[in-house]
């Protein structure tokens, strides 16, 4: 009797040890009990490297491997606008070591040209955080003959289709931005479309204008490799206080950026653990609120955000409908 009251009492301490043990992993994060992440991460950047999107990512990544404890690893996948990386990254298995970092002119305006791409940037995507909101800089060829806004208009008025104007590809922000610009503006202009880095050809003369990101853009601005006719947006760019934005010259061309600014943004694909995102999401904006971080990119005419996955969400689905209607009424189509 004694033995059986032993055992008995044996196994109702085992079953409440077992009990409590269960109920505690099924309470834990997926990521807590995958030891995730345990390898590499994957960052699709569907960019050359050298463009912004390119550079801030790198940025992050410096800081965001040693807070996760491993490596993440930028793979660029440029062309198309940013649909060959795009795609590539939706296909990728949703598990935590795949993510995506792009900007608004992927998600919200290369799909309205390509309607047989093979992602859906709703339905594929999920969004972990927005890292920042990113001005344009209108550029010229340091021998372009103008050096304003108003000098362009009529330079390009008195010689039309001869100012040439360089993107990342039919379908980017850029392109579709200087289009509208143009359109309003009452001027013709000629697109050169480009699959690599088209800063270098601006430089010597081969293209006249670039709508360039200001991260990359303030620095060659200041070594007189390039110069800056207008900002994107109302708000001028401490960097480079001196230069006016669309707005000043315009009032109608680009309100409160909606035309010329974009954002970055990390995704990873659909059906990733809500709770890795979450990590990801806190990693992050831990990241980008770093003052030193912050410091950094406000320096290349940046504002730092660093915001939850479902405010992401929300804005790149009114982005997409503004774009879509915007390339509807410039009657943009892939050549």
């Amino acid at each position: 009797m004694q033995r059986r009251q032993i055992l008995s009492g044996a196994a109702a301490a085992l079953g409440t040890t077992l009990g409590t043990t269960l109920g505690a992993s099924l309470t834990r994060p997926a990521w807590a009990q995958s030891g995730y992440p345990n390898k590499p991460i994957r960052l699709i950047v569907p960019y050359a490297p050298g463009i912004s999107p390119d550079v801030i990512a790198r940025i992050i990544c410096e800081r965001l491997g040693p807070a996760l404890g491993q490596q993440v690893i930028v793979d660029n996948r440029a062309g198309a606008g940013g649909m060959i990386g795009a795609e590539a990254a939706a296909a990728l298995p949703p598990d935590g070591y795949n993510l995506f970092y792009t900007v608004k002119g992927v998600m919200a305006i290369a799909p309205h040209l390509y309607p047989n791409a093979k992602y859906n940037q709703l339905r594929d995507f999920k969004a972990v955080s927005e890292v920042l909101i990113v001005p344009h800089i209108l550029t010229a060829t340091p021998a372009a003959p103008f050096n304003t806004m108003a000098e362009l208009v009529s330079f390009a008025r008195a010689n039309p289709g001869t100012v040439t104007y360089a993107s990342a590809g039919v379908g980017s922000q850029p392109h579709v931005a200087l289009e509208a610009w143009a359109r309003r503006l009452g001027i013709k202009l000629n697109h050169i479309p480009y699959r690599t880095n088209p800063s270098p050809d601006v430089m010597s003369g081969v293209v006249m204008l670039y709508l360039e990101a200001s991260t990359t853009a303030i620095p060659s601005i200041q070594g007189k490799r390039i110069k800056a006719l207008a900002v994107s947006g109302s708000d001028r760019i401490p960097a480079l206080a001196d230069v006016p934005t669309m707005t000043e010259f315009n009032a109608e061309l680009d309100p409160n950026g909606v035309i010329g600014n974009s954002w970055h943004t990390f995704f990873a694909p659909a059906g990733t653990p809500d709770d890795i995102i979450a990590r990801l999401n806190t990693e992050i904006v831990k990241i980008v609120r770093t003052p030193d971080i912050q410091a950094r990119l406000r320096s290349l005419g940046l504002t730092p955000t660093g915001t939850p996955a479902g405010t992401v969400n929300a804005g790149m689905a009114a982005d997409h409908a503004y774009w879509g209607r915007l390339i509807k009424e410039l009657d943009i189509k892939l050549e």
